[in-house]
């Protein structure tokens, strides 16, 4: 009996349109400069350099027959910014950027997360410049080993073999990955000419928790002298990610009691809130006096 059902996009390999899930389309109205990450100033510096010398002066470094950087690998741990400046980079370098997570690139069908892999290098190469950004690689490409699933050997082998099969001056692609665990990453994909460069995010210094809290000021309506100082010495060991959610609580602070404008109070009251929250961070962090 002849079913009259389509035959699964899977059973032919990955349509080109499934590409599109990868596929982070540029808004303009986001806010993804520079700007608008906070602190981490030689984590940005660097973050220029590659759009300024790996793509905007490609020529240059062809000309020069300096092998140009393939690949980088952000890591640090949770919360710290590693995917808000990958899109940055991807938005002021005005490239085609493709996210690829790792959990959902993992299929259970036998040779379907390789084929997309593949697919997702071979639609970039036909840009005029693109980044693949890997977020969570240590899920895909952990290290090898003898009791290793032969599917995750395989991934790796794939992830590998694409790294250095595209050709860097005929393509514009730099691959960009994040890890919170870069230890668990397979060895062979931090050898030279593949990630070559390791960005490390530590935990903000209190200089940069100001500016973190500085920039999510800057999206809000407030009034006022804000304690931002304050709190951020009194935050020492939260994540970029833990800071920024105080300025949520704040509204939400503001807005429950039918204020149009967050005030010092409401940073105060916001700060308490998240600091009750459970949290993995270790060290005990004061109470506003």
């Amino acid at each position: 009996m002849i079913s009259e059902s389509p035959i699964r996009l899977r059973d032919v390999g990955v349509d080109e349109d499934a590409l599109s899930e990868y596929l982070v389309k540029h808004d303009e109205a986001a806010e993804l400069d520079f700007r608008s990450f906070g602190g981490y100033h030689e984590v940005r510096e660097r973050a220029r350099e590659l759009i300024e010398t790996q793509l905007d002066k490609k020529a240059a470094l062809d000309a020069i027959g300096a092998r140009a950087v393939k690949g980088i690998i952000f890591t640090g741990p949770p919360g710290t910014g590693k995917t808000h400046l990958a899109r940055i980079i991807g938005h002021e370098a005005k490239a085609t950027f493709y996210l690829v997570s790792g959990p959902s690139i993992v299929s259970k069908w036998v040779g379907d997360s390789e084929d997309t892999l593949r697919r997702i290098f071979d639609a970039a190469e036909k840009e005029e410049r693109a980044i693949i950004f890997f977020d969570e690689i240590d899920s895909i490409a952990e290290r090898r080993t003898d009791d290793s699933h032969e599917a995750s050997k395989r991934l790796v082998a794939q992830l590998l073999t694409l790294l250095d099969g595209f050709d860097q001056k005929a393509s514009n692609i730099v691959v960009i990955a994040a890890t919170n665990r870069i230890d668990d990453i397979d060895e062979a994909l931090l050898r030279p000419g593949r990630f070559d460069w390791e960005i490390s995010f530590g935990l903000p210094t209190d200089s940069d928790r100001v500016e973190i809290l500085m920039v999510g000021a800057r999206k809000l309506k407030t009034s006022g002298d804000l304690p931002i100082e304050e709190i951020a010495a009194l935050t020492e060991g939260w994540s970029a990610a833990r800071l920024s959610s105080i300025w949520t609580e704040a509204a939400l602070v503001a807005a429950g009691e039918g204020r149009g404008s967050i005030s010092d109070e409401d940073m105060a009251e916001a700060f308490e809130r998240v600091l009750r929250r459970p949290s993995r961070d270790r060290r005990e962090t004061p109470r506003v006096a």
